[in-house]
């Protein structure tokens, strides 16, 4: 719902809820002021509509275009340590992740922003077909780069969470919109088994069979447009004429660009800092010292600057939600797509608790699967209940036992780890469930989308900062201390000197009992394998250990949420339905 708009310096009239709004969201600081707060909204046009199968079909495409993008940061995450084994570029590897969550995290707000002022159809349809081409040219990637090139076109799609993921909570009632994006979970997490079992499926069909992955993909992107083009056809909108310039502004030029070069600026830093550079290196020091600054700008551009930019003044109209929720989904994504989505894997590679890449996608069911179970308890009591609090308070208290797990493993412990899969699948399944929803109750439907891009940017900002910084705590640690103590307890063993360099590249390629390391008896395998998983416990443990005060805080967040109850309401912002008397706009007559 959105405020007619004013023409040059006159005051805004406030509204009294029977206006006609017009369909474009409002873009000037002047407009901000009329348009009516999530409080107010919930209850006008409160009336029921009966859901048909045109509802209920977007719903699922939009599900399945959520699954099609966890696929994408699953699936190549989760065999990242195989495709560095093929391609090499250990030091860039980084990227295969960060690449797409990057174009994510700087795009999402900008796209959700122009959908709600624009148009939603298109801005989720077409970008698919651009991750569609970048899939096509990862599988056929000779080298890191051109791998990471195509994972930069892939992040495209990336980028319409915030309009996929909020369609279904537009085109159900407010009361279901921890259903609307229970669904989404759903969809997500199916993706992320998909992207798991598939990815470990043809990795281990042979060393380049990881390549199948991104072939996938360009099926996923491919039929994700295709379904939201043939099918999706949101109401129809009059919107009012608006300049080029009046359109730049609304999406907040300023603003975005400051955005974009400080994360961009930070992330390169953390980058190089995961193994290529030292930290006090000019390439490291330089653009993170720069990123920060920029980021310390954004903010104060937001807050003093203008009222309607990305970070509407409007999400704060009501209660402190919307920071303790984006700050809880930065968290989040630091959590899964670092620690959970790639250092897991490489644990249990490393640690010898699986040797090949099915085996340790089949062993990541426990997460996944308790994952999936659990936010099906966390959807259906939070919808039949109306509180979304509570189960979120749970769930991250199960997911800072886990940190505190971690970061205290040892090699020895196998199916030990298995149980921390499960506890770590019940503490996100509520997270991903609830805290988009609790975001979006903090906003009014003009800005429902830019409200969501803001969600999943700090996400995929919290996951690519996770992923750097756990692979330089990691790649630092291993830098240090891996090579020394291998060798020695190699050498200790009887190893003769010069078959050390043999022996440790035999290891780094998972060749053990290699037998053209020249001398190396089963004995001092033994004691090589043994310290080389030390070395990596200890890692590990550093990187865990990093995490757990975020969880803390992140848990203490969650805990300051108020209750939105009075907000799930049978209110339905963007019906899909054919409905008699549905005026123009798509609001209900």
């Amino acid at each position: 719902m959105t405020a007619e708009k004013t023409s040059g310096d006159s005051p805004i009239t406030p509204t009294n809820g029977n206006e006609k709004h017009d369909a474009a969201p409002i873009h000037t600081h002047r407009e901000l002021l009329a348009v009516k707060p999530i409080e107010e909204e919930a209850h006008d046009g409160d009336i029921h509509i009966n859901l048909s199968w045109r509802s209920w079909l977007v719903v699922f495409i939009t599900c399945f275009a959520i699954m099609a993008q966890v696929f994408v940061v699953v699936a190549a995450g989760s065999v990242i340590a195989f495709i560095i084994r093929d391609v090499g570029d250990a030091s860039l590897a980084g990227w295969i992740i960060q690449g797409p969550l990057l174009m994510q995290s700087v795009l999402s707000p900008i796209v959700g922003r122009l959908s709600d002022v624009v148009d939603r159809k298109y801005l989720a349809a077409l970008p698919p077909l651009v991750a569609f081409a970048g899939a096509v040219v990862s599988a056929k990637a000779t080298s890191m780069h051109m791998l990471i090139g195509g994972g930069i076109l892939i992040g495209t799609t990336l980028s319409t969470i915030s309009i996929v993921q909020a369609i279904p909570s537009e085109i159900l009632p407010l009361k279901y919109r921890a259903l609307a994006n229970g669904f989404a979970f759903v969809g997500g997490s199916l993706g992320g088994i998909i992207g798991g079992i598939g990815a470990g499926a043809v990795t281990n069909v042979d060393s380049g069979g990881w390549r199948y992955i991104f072939w996938m993909q360009a099926a996923f992107h491919g039929a994700t447009s295709l379904g939201l083009l043939l099918f999706y056809w949101p109401p129809k909108t009059e919107y009012p004429k608006m300049s080029y310039k009046e359109m730049v502004w609304a999406i907040d030029p300023i603003g975005s660009i400051t955005f974009i070069l400080s994360a961009t600026l930070m992330l390169l830093g953390l980058d190089w800092a995961a193994g290529t550079y030292k930290w006090s290196d000019p390439h490291v020091a330089v653009p993170l010292s720069i990123g920060l600054a920029l980021l310390v700008v954004f903010c104060v551009y937001e807050w003093k600057g203008r009222s309607d930019g990305l970070v509407a003044h409007i999400f704060f109209h009501r209660d402190k939600n919307f920071a303790f929720s984006v700050f809880a989904f930065a968290v989040e994504g630091w959590i899964f797509y670092s620690a959970v989505n790639s250092i897991t894997p490489q644990l249990v590679l490393n640690l010898g608790f699986e040797d090949n890449a099915w085996h340790i996608s089949l062993r990541q069911l426990s997460f996944s699967l308790t994952n999936l179970l659990f936010s099906l308890v966390v959807t259906w009591y939070s919808t039949k209940f109306k509180d979304l609090k509570s189960p979120l308070l749970v769930t991250w208290v199960f997911f800072l036992v886990v940190t505190i797990c971690y970061a205290a493993f040892q090699p020895g412990w196998d199916n030990a780890q298995i149980g921390f899969n499960v506890l770590a699948g019940i503490g996100q399944s509520g997270p991903l469930t609830l805290l988009v929803a609790c975001v979006q109750f903090t906003s009014p439907h003009a800005y429902l989308s830019t409200a969501t891009g803001l969600a999943f940017a700090a996400r995929a900002i919290g996951g690519a900062f996770g992923s750097a910084t756990l692979d330089a705590i990691i790649n630092g640690r291993l830098a240090a201390n891996y090579g020394p103590a291998v060798s020695s307890a190699a050498l200790g063993a009887g190893l003769p000197a010069g078959s050390v360099e043999a022996l440790l590249g035999a290891l780094a390629l998972g060749k053990i009992g290699d037998e053209s390391v020249s001398g190396a008896t089963a004995e001092i395998w033994v004691a090589a394998v043994t310290e080389s998983q030390a070395q990596y416990a200890a890692a590990y443990r550093l990187a865990w250990a990093s995490i757990i005060p975020f969880v803390f805080l992140a848990t203490v967040a969650v805990g300051l949420l108020k209750g939105v109850s009075d907000l799930m309401t049978e209110k339905v912002e963007a019906t899909v339905e054919h409905i008699a008397g549905k005026d123009k706009d798509g609001a209900n007559a």
